[in-house]
């Protein structure tokens, strides 16, 4: 079974160089390697005290089928008091922590794996760092790329007064509300088939009108206040949404995470983001990997591809509607165009199918309305107006279950 791969080991899965990590981001030299097959361990342990994953898996030649999950591995942190914390496989390549635990300020841990086939791999020693908090998330209408894009920008302001930590990574997890436009409390459904066809209504029994979706974060977002007058983070954006995006056009949400990281981790996250890109002179390379701070015990020359970092976290959530940023004009279109169908009951000279029975049965169209003419009577040939299934059914690019975080 081939796990779901996560976005930093997609990027990882195309690297084509060795790094060294030094005390700051220093220049790197490309190195080609031809392998078969290595270890990728992505790992980052934080300061919230929840079952912490750590993500084991394997990667072949970039011409076979990709990263699987690592089976049966035992997989355990260990911290500088002592304490070990076990990791069981919860499902293909993810390891969850069998205790929930909060990595403490100033703590080393060290992170243990030995794979079923008994290879051993172990990273350096990481401390936590102190925690700094996101002062203020907000957003603002404006301009990107001069006037080319307009939307809306969401902002982070944050301050470290100690000057402890001046490297940052973020990610964010971003909500919005879907109302399909075209939605009806009442569904068709085919009561006989072809070829004496007969359909009827019923009252739907499941919320198919207002739905929620959430993305997560898919680029490496890194900033770091080297070479400020203050140690502060301000106005840094971590998400723009162009104004004509759906997804704003109801209420949207985002919940933007700010990792304090060491110099190590920045170093490689940044490398890393710059290799994968699509502008990247790497880009061509189709073999090599990023050397991080996890090495093979049993062999010095295996490649093992990851990162092991532990980091303060700290969260912030803002809502908004469109109209709040664009009053009284025009919300975004909704993502499918959704044009009223009246589909006929029997097609054909003699009949030979039922396209409103094809149309029902398939699920790609939901019923909207009674077709009627003009004398208030039901078009017996066509008897009802569908749109595709997405205009009328939320359900089919969103969740019907409320977040428990949403506030209208």
């Amino acid at each position: 079974m081939i796990r779901y791969t996560s976005n930093i080991e997609k990027r990882l899965m195309v690297m084509t160089i060795g790094l060294s990590m030094a005390s700051c981001v220093d220049p790197f030299e490309v190195e080609e390697v031809a392998y078969n097959s290595a270890i990728v361990i992505e790992a980052t342990i934080t300061d919230e005290n929840k079952n912490q994953e750590i993500l084991v898996s394997r990667t072949f030649a970039l011409d076979t089928t990709g990263i699987y999950g690592e089976h049966g591995a035992e997989v355990r942190v260990t911290d500088t008091n002592g304490i070990v914390y076990n990791f069981l496989e919860s499902e293909d390549g993810s390891y969850v922590s069998d205790v929930s635990f909060a990595a403490q300020a100033g703590v080393g841990y060290t992170l243990s794996v030995i794979t079923n086939d008994g290879n051993s791999y172990l990273s350096d020693q990481v401390i936590t760092p102190q925690p700094t908090e996101i002062d203020r998330l907000y957003a603002e209408r404006d301009f990107k790329d001069g006037d080319a894009n307009e939307g809306v920008f969401v902002y982070v302001d944050s301050y470290d007064p100690t000057g402890t930590n001046k490297y940052f990574r973020y990610t964010y997890e971003e909500t919005y509300k879907i109302i399909a436009p075209f939605w009806s409390p009442a569904d068709a459904y085919v009561v006989t088939p072809f070829p004496d066809p007969s359909f009827e209504t019923k009252t739907r029994l499941k919320e198919e009108r207002v739905c929620y979706k959430t993305l997560v974060s898919k680029n490496i977002i890194q900033e770091t206040t080297i070479g400020f007058n203050e140690n502060k983070v301000t106005k840094f954006p971590v998400r723009f949404i162009k104004r004509e995006d759906y997804m704003l056009t109801n209420r949207y949400s985002i919940l933007v995470s700010q990792y304090a990281q060491s110099i190590t981790a920045y170093t490689y996250y940044k490398t890393l983001e710059t290799l994968s890109g699509s502008t990247s002179l790497f880009s061509q390379i189709q073999t090599g990997f990023l050397e991080g701070n996890i090495k093979s015990e049993n062999n010095t020359i295996e490649n093992v591809i990851g990162f092991f970092e532990i980091s303060s976290v700290s969260k912030r959530r803002i809502y908004f509607n469109y109209t709040d940023y664009y009053p009284d004009e025009r919300l975004p279109d909704y993502p499918y165009d959704c044009q009223e169908l009246k589909i006929p009951v029997l097609s054909g000279i003699p009949p030979n199918r039922s396209p409103l029975q094809d149309a029902i049965e398939s699920g790609l169209y939901k019923f909207y309305n009674d077709n009627k003419l003009s004398n208030g009577n039901f078009d017996m040939g066509a008897p009802y107006v569908m749109v595709i299934a997405p205009c009328s059914d939320c359900t089919e690019f969103g969740s019907n279950v409320k977040p428990d975080f949403w506030v209208e």
